[in-house]
């Protein structure tokens, strides 16, 4: 009897990340904060993070922080370890500023516009990593996090049943 290997369908998992009160919280700026110090993630929230997606090899994360703002994005994936840099495949795209008025849900209309762009249906699965969940519509998936605190168990927690639900 021949068996023939059937391919294997891998769903890729999209993660729009946020920096700010994720990575960086916000009990980081409680003292004074070196210049040098600003560009550097909180190491616990970082280590729970990539924790998550060690345990998920299909994730790939998408910047949607407004460091895409302010930082040229080649300089946003070597803050990670190496093996999770690989995965850090993009940011979401700055809308028009003649439009973006017209949005209630300006970073989630801007993961449609990141989905769009690269092919992806807007069923895709993905998830929102983020402080602030307003800026997403009330279905959408996010993973909130405490500001003050960031990404931590309790995140992790969240992120990883999520991701595990298209396992």
């Amino acid at each position: 009897m021949i068996y023939i290997d059937e391919p294997i369908i891998q769903i890729i998992m999209w993660i729009f990340l946020d920096i700010d009160g994720v990575l960086v919280p916000e009990k980081k700026f409680d003292k004074p904060v070196p210049q040098e110090e600003y560009m550097k993630f909180d190491t616990y929230c970082l280590n729970e993070f990539e924790n998550v997606l060690r345990s998920f090899e299909q994730a790939k994360v998408v910047i949607s922080s407004s460091w895409r703002e302010i930082f040229p994005f080649e300089v946003i994936p070597p803050l990670f370890s190496p093996d999770i840099r690989a995965r850090i495949v993009g940011a979401t795209p700055l809308l028009e500023t003649k439009i973006i008025h017209n949005f209630q849900f300006l970073r989630h209309q801007e993961v449609m516009e990141y989905l769009r762009q690269n092919n992806q249906s807007e069923d895709s699965h993905w998830v929102a990593v983020d402080d602030i969940p307003e800026h997403y519509a009330p279905e959408a998936p996010v993973v909130a996090t405490d500001p003050y605190i960031g990404f931590d168990q309790n995140s992790a927690k969240t992120l990883s049943q999520y991701l595990g639900s298209f396992r």
